[in-house]
């Protein structure tokens, strides 16, 4: 096992991310000297990508769940995703989006977001007026 600070070059969400990921624990086959990538190995690559783009982590999720006091499967419905994508988000076996951790953010940090988005029950107009009404040009 080696220790070391890796260049990693990851795609994500349609675009390769370059990025160092320090202190890597990489176990090197004593035959080949090839590096060998482990599971362990890439949940590290996965949490070092995730930090690098400034994604919510899997806890930060789970807090603003509590926090919200929300399930996973309401906020699933509510955000029009399977239940089982939150889950791997969760489990840290795929990383979301930008455009889903944006509206996570937005959805976490606004009640009247929260409010405009029950699920199911969602108005079919959200969206498709201005807010305040109509303006002239």
């Amino acid at each position: 096992m080696s220790t070391t600070d890796y260049p990693a070059e990851v795609r994500h969400d349609g675009r390769l991310h370059t990025f160092t990921i320090s202190d890597l624990e990489l176990p090197i086959c004593q035959a080949c000297g090839e590096k060998v990538f482990t599971e362990k190995v890439d949940q590290h690559v996965r949490k070092a990508l995730r930090s690098h783009l400034n994604l919510l982590s899997p806890g930060q999720i789970r807090d603003a769940l509590r926090r919200v006091n929300l399930s996973q499967k309401e906020l699933s419905q509510r955000l029009g995703i399977a239940e089982a994508t939150l889950s791997r988000w969760l489990n840290e076996c795929q990383i979301q989006s930008r455009s889903m951790d944006n509206l996570l953010r937005v959805f976490f940090a606004l009640p009247s977001v929260r409010t405009a988005l029950p699920g199911e029950s969602q108005d079919a107009e959200l969206g498709m007026s201005d807010v305040g009404g109509p303006t002239s040009c």
